[in-house]
């Protein structure tokens, strides 16, 4: 790495007391081994766990933030995430190489060695944690940043994936993997309905798992989606299509315009991009939006608010 990991790391736990003393935004720094570090932050509605490879979803040891990712309302019964499978991670392929991580595999590719350099900014509505990534191969700096807003229902993710090389990068191939198990154990399974939110708002690329209360007696609708800025170039709701190029046979199922799915299924978006070529010196920006809501409307609210908020933050 271009800074020394021993002074990031005091750098980061002075700053993470400074965030803990001046904002209303919890912070917990998990003491995990090196390669798995990460934060758990805590708002007015939201748990969230941040591992420092861009990810959601972290072991934390100790009560109640154990196996923290996406939790609405605050509680070990309601995480929607980090549940039997941690699946949130992402692919980037270039050239004939590629990189990847997510929680369950750690890093691959030509990241599989490299530890992230991470820091966190207090800003007037939460706070912004940065993690960058730069492939041992010295073509790719990959950089991710967090926004945490305390009382919002939604977190913001942006990446940024930069030629530090000399020479073009052909082919630039970058995906997103999102596996929603809403509430999971309070229903008992990880059975959610499912479906891009197309034909409703069909400029959000939002992927939509909710509960249905008629179904699962005592629950009430819940409502979890993840959404891009940028339309993929393509997606698929199911569990493959994550570490090579390409989609393969794609299952698409769309919410109808009443926010009705037939799709009782263990779901999980794979979203593409197609990126074409990357010149030295050049970077590409993809905007994410995890969001929670009591209805399909404040889910769509909330992530429109997100996009709104994701383009402020460089």
């Amino acid at each position: 790495m271009k800074s020394p990991v021993h002074s990031k790391r005091i750098l980061l736990v002075l700053i993470t007391i400074v965030v803990i003393v001046m904002s209303p935004v919890s912070v917990v720094y998990g003491q995990l081994p090196p390669q798995y570090w990460g934060h758990v932050f805590e708002g007015a509605y939201l748990r969230v766990g941040l591992n420092d490879y861009g990810v959601l979803g972290i072991e934390y040891e100790g009560w109640p933030y154990y196996s923290v990712g996406f939790q609405y309302p605050k509680g070990s019964a309601y995480e929607s995430l980090a549940t039997g499978w941690w699946g949130d991670g992402w692919s980037v392929f270039y050239d004939e190489a590629y990189a990847g991580f997510s929680p369950d595999d750690g890093p691959w590719g030509t990241i599989e060695d490299v530890i992230p350099d991470k820091w966190l900014d207090i800003v007037k509505y939460g706070y912004i944690k940065t993690c960058v990534i730069t492939t041992n191969d010295e073509q790719l700096e990959i950089t991710f940043k967090f926004g945490f807003m305390y009382y919002k229902k939604y977190l913001i993710l942006i990446m940024f994936i930069k030629n530090i090389g000399l020479t073009t990068i052909e082919d630039l191939e970058v995906k997103k993997i999102v596996d929603w198990d809403v509430w999971y154990p309070t229903i008992d399974d990880y059975g959610n309905y499912w479906g891009m939110d197309n034909i409703r708002k069909p400029n959000m690329n939002l992927a939509v798992a909710f509960i249905n209360s008629s179904l699962y007696e005592g629950s009430r609708p819940i409502y979890m989606g993840f959404a891009s800025r940028e339309k993929p170039t393509d997606y698929d709701l199911n569990w493959d299509d994550y570490y090579t190029r390409g989609i393969y046979e794609p299952t698409k199922v769309s919410l109808s315009y009443k926010g009705k799915s037939p799709w009782l299924e263990d779901g999980c978006p794979v979203y593409q991009w197609l990126l074409g070529n990357l010149k030295p010196g050049e970077t590409k920006v993809l905007h994410f939006v995890y969001a929670a809501g009591d209805s399909l409307e404040e889910l769509e609210k909330n992530v429109a608010q997100g996009f709104k908020m994701a383009v402020t933050i460089r």
